[in-house]
């Protein structure tokens, strides 16, 4: 169309008059349109009705299209016309926010690695020439770290079995231990096992310090008290103001089981546990009778945070850093196992101060030099005769060694009130089975063994190991190697132990009497008015009775002392 055709078709669209109304003269009439300007006229309008919400149409897109086309003359502007009507169609995008990117925060794998990074630097230039010029200097430097275990043959030798962790994690922990024994005076550590959390997981070394470098404190929680709280709560309620003594109880509470010494029994190893192998070790409080007890009878998932409240039933008494260490307690004891013949009872140290040797004594073995290892055979088809516990047991007191609850401390004086009281019998000791006791005695879960024995491989034998699995802490596994002195024990689960049927929490106990019930106390209906007169009467009667009765035995009386002076006669 040309130039001359479109601008006479635009003049004409303006000099469009408007369509008469009624009130025009009918006289007047609209110009004649060809039909190719009607044509292009109705393409126009078709062109602006077809619009955006914004109030853009097609024609005006057009129109700037070309205009900026004919103005600015691009080359190719027929192969980039799609590009043109799309650049264009953007500019005119009103944007109401930032489209630029946010970073995102740091992950929490990005803090690990940062933290972890400083493990895997490499010896400084000059330290290494220092241990060069100073070797004996440099032999001191490197004593703390033959504490540390070999984890890797560790790692290997579960992997052929396998279970345990991967090897990286393992490298990991190996690099943490290192860590550890440069903040502790640790004389021997191990990786003691892994157990899983529903927030976090607690990684768990096992450490053992010289003699002398013992705490003294019991728990982080917990202070000695010579004297009971129970006793002196019941003392503040009957004071001297009391006017009722009677009604003091007699309920004596029992005397509270000390915990053992840092050093000995269950306190004797030291337990640090970390969420991540590069975070900071936390050392674990010493574990108490009563947590023993406790924990025995409650079930809690653990969460990872030490600090977290425990809320059972029984109530526990501590933190969940302390029933993560009564847990650790319980497992050690049950599913520490070592082959026959690796251990042998210290001859020297099974003898008492007369020379007579101690019954029943748990702690006095050591490493037998002239042991052989056994073969793979003995290890797994000779059922578990051939492996023994070298742990204490765990008595029902919550300790190792048993403490008698009636014998008072040194020096303790007993009241006179104390002492009318009647004092329970004298309990019989409790024992558990002997030290190096073998696994066969174990007691079975329901109808399955309590333990497990296979090679890790029936192919090649030779280059095997014996794996032991346990069902009753699921998650603990032994391993030991054929014809060698080396052997390991490792935990990876939740902390539970194997159940022959559902867990039943414990019922609360029925409350006791406050005050006690009988025909004393209770209160009775008051008698009808005929009742009262009945027993009125009877009175009387015995009233009227009683003298004669009385004059009657006084004849009778008479009577006898006459017999008796004629006999006498």
């Amino acid at each position: 169309m040309a130039g001359g055709s479109q601008k006479n078709i635009i003049k004409g669209m303006r000099d469009v008059p408007k369509r008469p109304s009624e009130d025009d003269n009918e006289d007047e009439s609209l110009p004649v349109l060809s039909e190719e300007e009607r044509n292009c006229m109705n393409a126009k309008m078709n062109l602006l009705t077809q619009s955006t919400d914004d109030g853009i149409s097609l024609y005006d897109h057009l129109a700037v299209l070309l205009s900026g086309a004919l103005e600015h003359q691009p080359e190719n502007f027929f192969d980039n016309l799609e590009k043109l009507s799309l650049q264009l169609k953007r500019d005119k995008v009103k944007i109401t926010q930032s489209t630029v990117r946010s970073i995102p925060p740091p992950s929490p794998s990005y803090h690990l690695a940062k933290v972890e990074q400083r493990q895997f630097q490499k010896i400084s230039n000059e330290e290494m020439n220092r241990l060069h010029d100073f070797p004996e200097e440099g032999l001191q430097e490197d004593e703390r770290y033959t504490a540390i275990p070999n984890l890797m043959k560790q790692a290997h030798c579960f992997q052929m079995a396998g279970v345990g962790l991967s090897m990286e994690e393992y490298t990991r922990i190996a690099l943490s231990l290192r860590e550890l024994v440069k903040l502790w005076p640790i004389e021997t550590v191990r990786f003691w096992g892994k157990v899983l959390g529903l927030k976090q997981n607690y990684y768990v070394a096992e450490a053992e310090f010289p003699e002398g470098e013992y705490e003294t404190d019991i728990s982080d929680d917990e202070e000695e008290e010579d004297d009971d709280p129970a006793e002196e709560r019941e003392d503040s309620l009957f004071d001297e103001t009391t006017t009722i003594l009677s009604m003091k109880p007699l309920f004596k509470h029992p005397r509270k089981i000390p915990s053992e010494p840092a050093g000995t029994g269950l306190n004797k190893k030291v337990y640090f546990v970390c969420s991540e192998p590069c975070q900071p070790w936390y050392r674990l409080p010493h574990v108490t009778p009563e947590q023993i007890v406790t924990a025995r009878k409650v079930r809690k998932y653990f969460t990872g945070y030490p600090n977290q409240q425990m809320v059972t039933y029984p109530p526990f008494p501590g933190l969940e850093k302390n029933y993560l260490r009564a847990q650790i307690a319980r497992i050690s004891a049950s599913t520490h196992v070592s082959p026959i013949g690796f251990f042998k009872f210290d001859e020297e140290g099974e003898e008492e101060e007369e020379g007579e040797p101690a019954e029943g004594s748990r702690e006095g073995f050591v490493e037998d030099p002239d042991f052989e290892g056994l073969s793979m055979r003995d290890l797994t088809d000779q059922g578990m005769a051939n492996w023994v516990h070298h742990t204490p047991f765990v008595l029902p007191q919550g300790r190792i060694t048993w403490y008698n609850p009636l014998q008072g401390h040194e020096g303790e004086e007993e009241n006179e009130e104390e002492e009318e009281r009647n004092e329970p019998d004298e309990p019989e000791p409790e024992h558990g089975p002997p030290l190096l006791t073998p696994l066969s005695e174990d007691a079975q879960i329901g109808k399955s063994p309590a333990w497990i024995a296979k090679a890790s491989s029936q192919f090649v034998p030779e280059y095997s190991v014996a794996i032991l699995h346990s069902n009753t802490w699921p998650g603990a596994y032994a391993f030991a190697s054929d014809k060698a002195r080396f052997f390991e024990n490792v935990y990876i689960g939740w902390g539970h132990k194997n159940l022959e049927s559902c867990f039943e929490p414990a019922i609360p106990e029925p409350p006791l009497p406050e005050f006690p019930t009988g025909p004393e106390v209770i209160e009775a209906e008051d008698p009808s008015p005929e009742t009262e007169a009945a027993v009125r009467s009877a009175m009387r009667e015995k009233e009227l009775e009683a003298p004669e009765e009385e004059e009657e035995v006084g004849e009778m009386e008479a009577e006898e002392e006459d017999e008796v002076d004629e006999e006498d006669q």
